[in-house]
């Protein structure tokens, strides 16, 4: 096993909680690429557009950053199942099931940060800030839509 900063018998179940943090953030990081790319399809709006494109790559650098991460931890490439739900009645409701998953996406990515060795907290901290910005942005398109 790598180094991973993780050394007695506490530090091992911390070291296998993040791990599973890890592999569910994947996951949930991969869902939300696939519920981008549907909402982008239902779109007509071209600022609403290019915010869903500007959503899309930071979920695709996130997940790119976890599998790094989970790499780096274990010395092994992550085993992720993408969670399925029902496909949305529409562009509204994909958003709210978005702005939902946000914001249960943040309490893990707290728990991550906290569970993380330090030298990965770094890595860590701006996902919480961008995850804010997110649940912002879907704000923005959900009021965008009411108006237009």
């Amino acid at each position: 096993m790598y180094q991973n900063g993780y050394t007695n018998q506490y530090d091992n179940q911390q070291y296998q909680t993040v791990l599973r943090l890890i592999r569910q953030l994947m996951g949930w990081e991969s869902y939300g690429e696939l519920m981008i790319d549907y909402l982008i399809g239902q779109t007509r709006d071209s600022d609403s557009e290019e915010t869903l494109y500007v959503l899309r790559q930071d979920e695709r650098n996130h997940y790119d950053t976890l599998a790094w991460m989970y790499t780096e931890l274990s010395g092994q490439r992550a085993n992720v199942q993408t969670p399925t739900e029902h496909v949305p009645e529409g562009y509204i409701d994909g958003l709210g099931i978005i702005l939902k998953r946000k914001t249960k996406m943040m309490k893990l990515y707290v728990h991550l940060y906290i569970y993380s060795p330090q030298q990965y907290q770094g890595v860590l901290y701006p996902f919480l800030s961008e995850e804010q910005t997110h649940m912002h942005m879907i704000n923005y398109l959900l009021i965008r839509k009411s108006l237009l």
